[in-house]
């Protein structure tokens, strides 16, 4: 659940270089079932996803990185905290440009990430055969699976697929990814609305939920939500857009009747005392709450302002680690 928190934060902390631009969802192109190759690989890393995926995000970090309202500071904290850095021949800043994940339930709560930059696999592989300690602590070990060499740091995995893609995440979603390239299936499995709101244009940053996977009352330990019975997913989209960040989305419902209710419930819920309390704790300030029911959705608009931003993204490592 760490893991799943730690996505939605860094997804909320996204901003894009089109500040005038609406996202809006689209249907990704299909995959074929060529021959794997480097270039296959590279080409559609989100093939890579298992089915089954309780939530999926995306984030353009170059968008990120090169934003005027939160960059320098998301910048500082990738640096601190990603594991690898000078002695793998690696900026985290410099050297990843977007990255995608998925939440899944296999044994336990596990992730998979994909990760699109540039990478020395022969520094990394050196430094594993040295056993030396990285600067984010611990050593970098390594072994074998389906004829790929499969790292780990701190209980956390990672295979070099090409100079310029990498998978992440836990042993278990890392060799079911493996398995597909040993298989030859680059195929997309993950649920199709995921990866239509993982693929629209002019989005920095997004999210989508399975709610009837992985109700949101999880992340309050079972205490109710308003606003979420009947409530079958949720798709976020962010970018910048001043004075802030500028987040819009949907929350999907078994039909008119609960989506008309559950946008009465998402208000009274953005206007609670418990809601004002939580964004208070996390020093976000959202403002211009928007909740509109269309047919079977509630539609779901809101802004952080940049001070907001910048001090969720301090926090991150500390949101991570549950403390």
């Amino acid at each position: 659940m760490k893991r799943f928190l730690a996505a939605i934060a860094l997804v909320a902390a996204c901003g894009g270089s089109s500040a005038n631009e609406q996202p809006k969802l689209v249907t990704p192109p299909a995959s074929g079932s060529a021959a794997v190759t480097p270039e296959s690989l590279d080409k559609d890393p989100l093939s890579l996803f298992p089915a089954g995926a309780l939530a999926m995000f995306s984030l353009d970090l170059h968008a990120f990185y090169t934003s005027q309202s939160a960059g320098a500071i998301a910048a500082q904290v990738t640096e601190k905290y990603f594991p690898l850095g000078a002695e793998a021949g690696f900026s985290a800043s410099r050297d990843l440009d977007r990255v995608m994940g998925g939440i899944y339930s296999m044994q336990g709560v596990d992730a998979l990430a994909t990760l699109v930059g540039r990478f020395d696999t022969a520094k990394i592989t050196a430094l594993a055969a040295s056993h030396a300690q990285i600067h984010g602590g611990g050593v970098v070990a390594s072994s074998v699976y389906a004829n790929r060499t499969l790292f780990t740091v701190n209980d956390i995995g990672f295979t070099i697929l090409t100079p310029h893609l990498v998978i992440a995440g836990t042993k278990t979603t890392i060799k079911r990814a493996l398995d597909r390239i040993r298989d030859g299936k680059l195929t997309r499995d993950a649920p199709a609305w995921m990866l239509q709101t993982l693929a629209t244009p002019a989005a920095a940053g997004a999210l989508a939920i399975d709610t009837k996977g992985m109700p949101l009352s999880n992340l309050t330990g079972g205490f109710p939500l308003k606003g979420t019975d009947g409530m079958t997913n949720v798709r976020l989209l962010g970018n910048f857009q001043a004075p802030g960040m500028h987040i819009a989305g949907s929350a999907t419902y078994a039909d008119e009747a609960h989506a008309k209710a559950g946008a009465d419930g998402l208000r009274a819920l953005f206007a609670s005392t418990a809601f004002s309390v939580l964004t208070s704790a996390l020093g976000v300030a959202v403002k211009d709450v928007a909740v509109t029911p269309v047919q079977n959705d509630a539609q779901i608009s809101f802004t952080v302002d940049d001070a907001s931003l910048r001090n969720l993204i301090g926090r991150l490592p500390s949101l991570a680690s549950g403390s």
